[in-house]
């Protein structure tokens, strides 16, 4: 199985999240540590991510100083070009991780309890988060410095590739900042953005300026058997998975399948369009499920009223529940998640036939927009015969630098 993307003419970057890590693997900050490198795990997941970028073309590939990224990078590319020299590859400095430095190492739960106000305000305000670097009595701003380094690298890149189709192999954090300065997110979003490891993200600029960012899918991960995002947060709260209306009967099949073993607690259609067929046929197996239909104008209404009452009744589990509505209001609620006004929801391209997740962790936390356009929709098999007949061509043409 292999991404499949639609004909584009404008900019398209594709941003992947590095493999997991020896700091994932233990629960550690990462920050720009480069002791960091890839697990077993990481480097079979890298490899997988290779398979699945078959057949698309790219002009040139990024990657981040750090070694756990450009492990990642030389593993995809070994299985989509390897005949190419790794050296191919360009690292960047601008592309590194948010920088830590006086956490990284540590593991979460630790910085947790000995740092508690340093971390609320880190997860609660990391536009305003400050940190010392140890030693140095001097202080960096980790989420604004790192918003700084990645305007930089667009400007330096974008204007480099017009027209063309590039790779970004990098971090978390700095996929955040990616997504984030290419549709106008202000820093105080930082952490609404999740990113899973090998997770795959499009962005398309029509125009070749940052100005016109696009995103056409975020964090989607399927190829390495993560079908829905990980609830983030000890899992807690609530999680809205959204469906636009208007799927074809084989993407509703497809969906029905992907949510077959998910617990879903409740379900909110719009009465006017055929969201009801598709809620019939996804929630065909959930007999617990509670199910109503609204008028599309009082959907938002009914929505912000279950959440809260949801959060306040579960703070402690995690609540699954499904809307089913057009891809508009589909829109607006992550929109809302990720604080863009009504001009900048225009810049998300949610298509049907697709899944997006939202988690709600709960008054402490804002909202985490978890994937969008995540499904089998973007998946394409290709038979072994035409995949070995083209792979010189394809080897070819996967670079042209």
């Amino acid at each position: 199985m292999h991404l499949k993307l639609k004909e584009c003419k404008a900019t398209r970057v594709i941003l992947v999240r590095h493999g997991q890590s020896t700091y994932n693997s233990l629960g550690l900050y990462q920050g720009c540590s480069d002791e960091s490198v890839l697990t077993e795990l990481g480097y079979s997941d890298a490899h997988k991510t290779g398979n699945f970028l078959q057949g698309l073309k790219f002009d040139a590939i990024y990657t981040s100083s750090l070694q756990r990224a450009q492990q990642t990078a030389k593993e995809i590319l070994g299985v989509m070009a390897p005949s190419l020299n790794p050296e191919s590859i360009c690292a960047s400095e601008l592309l590194r991780e948010t920088d830590l430095p006086a956490w990284q190492g540590k593991a979460f739960e630790y910085v947790k309890e000995n740092f508690p106000q340093e971390y609320r305000t880190w997860k609660q305000f990391p536009h305003e988060f400050r940190m010392e670097i140890p030693n140095q009595n001097t202080y960096i701003h980790p989420a604004l410095d790192l918003y700084d380094r990645v305007h930089k690298f667009w400007r330096q890149v974008l204007l480099r590739h017009v027209g063309e189709t590039i790779l970004l192999v990098v971090h978390g954090g700095t996929n955040r900042a990616l997504i984030s300065t290419a549709l106008g997110i202000t820093p105080d979003r930082y952490h609404c953005i999740q990113q899973s490891n090998c997770g795959i993200s499009v962005l398309n600029f029509p125009d070749g300026t940052l100005e016109s960012g696009r995103l056409e899918i975020m964090n989607l991960a399927s190829h390495v058997g993560e079908y829905l995002p990980k609830p983030q947060e000890g899992g807690k709260g609530l999680r809205l998975l959204l469906i636009p209306s208007g799927a074809s009967a084989e993407q509703i099949n497809s969906l029905a399948e992907q949510l077959n073993s998910v617990k879903i607690r409740f379900c909110l259609s719009s009465i006017v369009d055929d969201s009801h067929t598709i809620v019939q046929k996804v929630i065909q197996h959930h007999s617990e499920t509670v199910y109503s239909e609204v008028f599309e104008d009082e959907l938002p209404e009914v929505w912000q009223t279950g959440i809260i009452n949801q959060i306040t009744a579960n703070s402690n589990n995690l609540v699954t529940g499904l809307i089913v509505a057009k891809e508009e209001i589909i829109k607006n609620l992550i929109g809302q998640a990720l604080g863009m006004d009504l001009n900048q929801v225009e810049r998300l391209q949610v298509e049907k036939g697709t899944l997006c997740s939202i988690q709600y962790p709960g008054e402490h936390h804002p909202p985490i927009v978890q994937g969008m356009n995540l499904g089998d929709v973007y998946r394409a098999g290709r038979d072994a015969r035409s995949t070995r007949q083209d792979k010189t061509r394809q080897e070819k043409s996967y670079f042209s630098f």
